[in-house]
């Protein structure tokens, strides 16, 4: 056993070590790992969010174009220039656009407007006013715009008839390199739904619900997907949309949170982890099993050729001693000379039994030996082996007791059938010693007829039952290991009855004996045994 212990200790450093070093540290880096895929996700959602505000800066930028060129139109004095008047009538969210100089002068603000409203000198006034207010922000705007970046600026708008709106300001300049403070009155909500909102619709798809809140508010004015069998989390990641600064941008999963998802990755990844070790442990037991299997077979082998020399040697020894002492005429009783002939006779049948069990194992093993399976009178055939066997029985001092039950024959090689009974037998009386006796008993059970051989001997050890029908398998302890013997029988017994489509069954208790059932497949033709 030393050299499976060095087997399982090198498995163990190769494969199972650095296995559960490996697990250990990744499952202690999962936490880690969680962190991460976290992060990744929160950077996901940023991408997201930033290209919606990306799209609605893009949106302000075009509008803003269109404003230049209508600055620049010579249109009938007092109408709306072409461009913004078709700005204007596409967008319902654009209420007003108005220009004027970069001094807020009132004379020179001139508001553009389809509602009726937001038109008239009011109006002109109250945004010519908040223009002088807001003049540092005007003059952040002209810094901005001459070092060539377009910079919009939202204007705290307190003007009564502009309630609900925002106003942004810019700085735009003509071909004559004449500024101009314009601006634009945008209603939020409209701008969200009717040109936000379809952008959204795009970037969400199926598999997020984008929204847009006011800071002040907990009730969406937009969401991209509404409907009552959609289930969505709380808003996971919100940014400020900065064309709006009043208002949010919010982004949820739909059907499972992030920390939902994070966790679902993780336990994935634990369950993976697990399960590679245990297919690697698996296939580490079934490695060491295999390589436990051949060692034992490796061992029996040798065990097999040692006892095969003992078993050969003792009759050959007595063989070659009584026919030299007859050779030499030393023997002069003719009584003697017939006892020596008997037992070179005894020991010759002895050394040819032990030839062809190997003989017929080894036909067994490479599938060279026929059996010729036919009808067979199982009683009957147990009656000839006892009629052969009594006498070998009696010598050694045993007692049988024949109880035939089966009313019908089996399907059997005769040869075969012979055989297995007794090697069964010559078990009994190997290894029983105190009480000698053995019981033979033949019965039907289901569409099987059955033999059992039961003996009163030392029985066999629970640890052992499951390996004495094994190749070479001899018994290491007990009085059972005493005995000698090749290790081939019952495993010749079992290739039999595998052969025949039967099976051999085993009872036995450590001291009490043994019995053995051996099933044969029945007949199709019935022939009754004679009592």
């Amino acid at each position: 056993m030393g050299s499976l212990k060095k087997i399982a200790l090198i498995l163990l450093l190769i494969f199972l070590l650095p296995a559960i070093f490996f697990s250990a540290y990744e499952i202690s880096s999962l936490s880690k790992d969680e962190e991460v895929i976290n992060q990744i996700y929160q950077d996901q959602l940023d991408a997201i969010l930033y290209s919606a505000n990306q799209y609605s800066d893009d949106v302000l930028n075009g509008w803003i174009s269109k404003i230049q060129l209508g600055l620049e139109e010579s249109g009938t004095e007092g109408g709306i220039p072409e461009k913004i008047n078709q700005l204007l009538m596409l967008n319902s969210a654009l209420a007003m656009v108005f220009i004027g100089d970069t001094l807020g002068q009132s004379s020179s603000v001139k508001p553009y407007t389809l509602e009726d409203s937001l038109s008239g000198d009011r109006i002109t006034r109250e945004v010519s006013l908040l223009l002088s207010e807001e003049n540092e922000k005007i003059n952040q705007l002209i810094v901005y715009q001459g070092s060539g970046f377009q910079k919009v600026e939202q204007l705290n708008c307190n003007i009564e008839l502009l309630s609900g709106f925002i106003l942004l300001a810019f700085i735009l300049e003509n071909h004559f390199s004449e500024k101009y403070i314009c601006g634009m009155v945008i209603e939020p909500n409209l701008f969200i739904e009717e040109l936000l909102g379809p952008k959204l619709q795009v970037i969400a798809k199926d598999k997020f619900i984008l929204s847009a809140y006011h800071r002040n508010s907990a009730t969406p004015i937009y969401l991209t997907n509404t409907e009552d069998s959609i289930q969505f989390n709380s808003v996971a990641r919100t940014k400020d949309l900065w064309l709006l600064p009043d208002y949010t941008l919010g982004i949820s999963t739909m059907g499972s949170s992030i920390q939902d998802l994070v966790n679902e990755r993780t336990n994935t990844n634990l369950i993976l982890i697990l399960i590679l070790d245990a297919v690697l442990i698996l296939g580490v037991w079934l490695v060491f099993a295999n390589v436990k299997r051949e060692v034992q077979l490796a061992q029996n082998k040798s065990d097999f050729v040692s006892n095969v020399s003992h078993e050969i040697r003792t009759p050959l020894a007595l063989i070659g001693m009584f026919a030299e002492t007859l050779e030499l005429g030393r023997v002069r009783s003719e009584e003697k000379k017939r006892e020596y002939y008997s037992i070179i006779n005894k020991e010759t049948s002895r050394l040819t039994g032990i030839v062809n069990r190997i003989l017929n194992f080894s036909r067994m093993e490479a599938n060279k030996k026929i059996l010729k399976i036919e009808p067979t009178d199982l009683n009957e055939t147990i009656r000839e082996v006892l009629n052969t066997y009594e006498f070998h029985l009696k010598n050694k001092g045993f007692t049988y007791d024949f109880t035939p039950l089966l009313e019908t024959g089996i399907c059997a090689d005769q040869q075969a059938l012979v055989e297995v009974i007794v090697n069964l037998m010559d078990n009994a009386i190997k290894y029983s010693d105190s009480k000698k006796h053995i019981e033979i008993t033949t019965g039907q059970r289901n569409s099987y007829g059955y033999v059992t051989i039961r003996d009163y001997g030392v029985g066999i050890a629970k640890h052992d039952q499951k390996h004495i029908f094994d190749k070479f398998y001899r018994v290491s302890s007990g009085d059972l290991a005493k005995s000698k013997g090749t290790g081939l029988g019952l495993s010749l017994v079992k290739e039999i009855m595998e052969n025949h489509n039967g099976n051999i069954e085993l009872k036995s208790e450590f001291g009490k004996g043994s019995a053995f059932s051996l099933y044969f497949p029945l007949s199709k033709t019935k022939e009754r045994s004679h009592a």
